[in-house]
């Protein structure tokens, strides 16, 4: 019996022994397996999100290489990446390598992006620049002021031929005074005159859609690039000098890029100096934003705000009043100035926004196309 038992006792034990080591051995394996995908999930990450960065960074400085592996601190792992400029059949692409590690484990990731062409020619909003001055309330124009619907270079110096109207409005337009309105309909130009007809000015017009009631649909929306808050964002990032200011006080110039001015409701930039190029956007959500006796500087661009008052300067480009119900009338000049329309200095005021491209980084623009992302 004795010895039964002994032989009983020693089997047990080496059954749990075998036993044992076994669930140990499975314990471990699981461990490992665990830590194995962990690592594979944190070096995936660390490359990913490396080569996000780096592709923001080309975006903002094209001109951004690394030749020879460089390493870099992320996520408590090391990852390394070189970017070199490659071609791929005839384009000229930027190749981006990445090596994320974390522990014993590396991923690998290979991305090719493709810068867009810098000095963009820009776009031309068709569908909302409809005249030299485009409004959404009845218009005058007094004194000595002359708008002229003809094309001009950004010097503001006759074109001819590829012009529009002088003004297009959803009301009715009055002139009077010494004012001078000119325009190129159907290819041919008219010089500014005391004239007021179908062939310088369109009135009662119904805007397809509604007419827009925001700077960001001006260009085009959502459909285009710029869904809501897209131009403010912008001229709060700085790029290009762009400026985004709630008191005009606080401008610095010359203006360039984006500037943006939102006004508290019912707030008035008066007196103005608009000295500079690019877009400018005097706008609150109210829609009652005004800006009043533009009295200096010489802009050239795209001109877009609530409520316009008292042109008194020069503007080569385009303007764009979004209110229906001005706050101090319609008279949009009564002194001396001059509204020239300008498709180059409109292109050119929106060369740094955007590309055709639907995929990429940056702001409206998309400065960076996205070509392949490999893992």
């Amino acid at each position: 019996m004795g010895k039964q038992l002994i032989i009983f006792v020693m089997g047990s034990l080496a059954v749990f022994i075998i036993l044992s080591r076994n669930i140990a051995e499975r314990n471990n394996n699981i461990t490992t397996s665990a830590v194995n995908h962990y690592s594979e999930i944190m070096a995936s990450n660390t490359a990913n999100s490396l080569c996000e960065m780096l592709i923001s960074k080309l975006g903002d400085t094209q001109s951004f290489r690394s030749s020879s592996w460089t390493n870099i601190s992320m996520f408590d792992g090391v990852s390394q990446y070189r970017i070199i400029d490659t071609l791929v059949g005839s384009d000229s692409l930027i190749k981006i390598h990445v090596r994320g590690t974390y522990f014993n484990t590396t991923k690998k990731v290979e991305t090719l992006v493709k810068a867009n062409t810098a000095g963009s020619p820009g776009f031309f909003p068709t569908a909302t620049v409809k005249a030299a001055i485009t409004t959404n309330n009845s218009v005058k124009t007094l004194g000595n002021l002359t708008v002229d619907g003809r094309d001009h270079d950004v010097n503001g110096n006759l074109v001819g031929a590829n012009g529009t109207y002088a003004i297009w409005t959803t009301g009715t337009y009055n002139r009077s005074g010494n004012s001078h309105i000119g325009s190129t309909v159907s290819g041919t130009d008219y010089a500014p005159a005391k004239v007021e007809n179908n062939d310088v000015r369109l009135e009662s017009q119904v805007y397809g859609g509604g007419y827009p009631n925001n700077p960001d649909d001006i260009l085009g929306g959502a459909a285009n690039g710029f869904p809501g808050g897209t131009l403010k964002s912008f001229a709060q990032s700085g790029s290009g000098g762009s400026q985004y200011v709630t008191n005009p006080s606080d401008l610095t110039y010359p203006l360039s890029g984006v500037t943006y001015v939102e006004l508290a409701s019912g707030d008035v930039w008066n007196p103005s100096n608009i000295n500079g190029t690019g877009i400018l956007i005097v706008h609150n959500s109210a829609v009652n934003a005004q800006i009043k006796n533009l009295n200096s500087g010489t802009f050239k661009g795209i001109m877009i705000a609530d409520d316009i008052v008292h042109i008194h300067t020069t503007i080569i480009g385009a303007v764009i009043a979004l209110s229906p119900s001005p706050s101090d009338g319609n008279c949009i000049g009564n002194g001396s100035g001059d509204v020239l329309f300008s498709r180059a200095a409109i292109n050119g005021s929106t060369a740094n926004l955007k590309s055709t491209t639907t995929v990429g980084y940056g702001f409206g623009r998309k400065r960076l196309k996205v070509v392949s992302w490999y893992e």
